[in-house]
């Protein structure tokens, strides 16, 4: 990635237009009019509102398995994430690692983060900086990838909502390119779509569906126990409000192949990888029903 837009990009105020005139066969079918006119453009104006908190939970899902598809070790790393808050800040709470060797069944009780509790920051481009984790343990990579994934969400559901047309891919080249990953190593996005791909209905609010896929991106991690390379595919969905803007659900698959070689070790080790992750509203929920 050349660069992760920072927090006052994001909230910008797109203005685009919208189409007017509904189609023909649509209307005479008796189609809700403004489900017609969203399909022709996404509706102009559309603002995030700035101190107006809104609360999430974030589950992350990380199945081990070697090449062959032999089990080996689950991990669950999750957390309530907060934005919104007075000064563009965020927060974390909550964050807990919960792991198993066992493929079946539910995940043991997880492991409390204390270094994540209350952590707060303002979403960009630095927080892919070492200066921003300096409290952080030195083996904290999953709990720093909830805060990746976070911000990688709101970079794809609002950066790019003025240059979308309905079922059109659009290149996302703003978001590819080496980002480092605060001292532990680098990924980069190579080829990077986003498309949007209609409107749905979630949380009782009416939603542009968001669907954004980068796919063979390269991985490097190293310090003093390993030395990882690797590839990444990642795509998924996010749904945004076209009342206020704001996420109101979101999702990520990933699929990861590594060759891990441990320090002292002369024979490589070979991983596939896959996480899926769900970014959950918990508050603002105008229909409960729909939780």
């Amino acid at each position: 990635m050349k660069r992760l837009h920072s927090a006052a990009a994001m909230l910008t105020i797109l203005i685009f237009g919208i189409g007017a005139a509904l189609p023909r066969s649509l209307s005479a079918q008796g189609a809700d009019p403004a489900i017609c006119t969203y399909l022709d453009a996404l509706p102009p104006g559309l603002a995030l509102k700035e101190n107006e908190p809104q609360r999430y939970s974030m589950a992350a899902e990380y199945h081990n398995k070697t090449l062959l598809g032999g089990f080996f070790g689950k991990m669950r790393v999750s957390g309530e994430y907060t934005r919104g808050l007075a000064g563009g800040y965020v927060q974390w709470n909550k964050v807990e690692i919960a792991e198993t060797p066992q493929e079946d069944g539910d995940f043991p009780a997880g492991k409390a983060q204390a270094y994540m509790e209350g952590f707060r920051y303002i979403p960009s481009e630095n927080m892919v900086d070492a200066s921003a984790f300096e409290n952080f343990p030195p083996n904290s990579t999953f709990a720093k990838n909830l805060i990746w994934d976070a911000l990688g969400f709101e970079v794809f559901a609002w950066e790019f909502l003025d240059k979308l047309q309905l079922n059109v891919p659009y290149r996302a080249s703003e978001v590819e390119g080496e980002i480092p990953l605060a001292g532990q190593g680098t990924f980069e996005n190579k080829e990077a779509y986003v498309t949007w791909t209609g409107i749905s209905r979630m949380n009782g609010e009416l939603c542009a569906l968001i669907q954004f896929k980068v796919m063979d991106n390269p991985l490097k991690m190293n310090n003093e126990q390993m030395d990882i390379r690797g590839r990444s595919h990642y795509w998924g969905d996010i749904w945004v409000s076209l009342e206020d803007k704001q996420i109101e659900h979101a999702t990520l698959s990933e699929d990861v192949v590594m060759e891990l070689k441990l320090a002292g070790q002369p024979n490589s080790q070979y991983i596939n990888t896959t996480r899926e992750i769900v970014f959950r509203k918990l508050s603002g929920l105008r229909n409960a029903k729909e939780r």
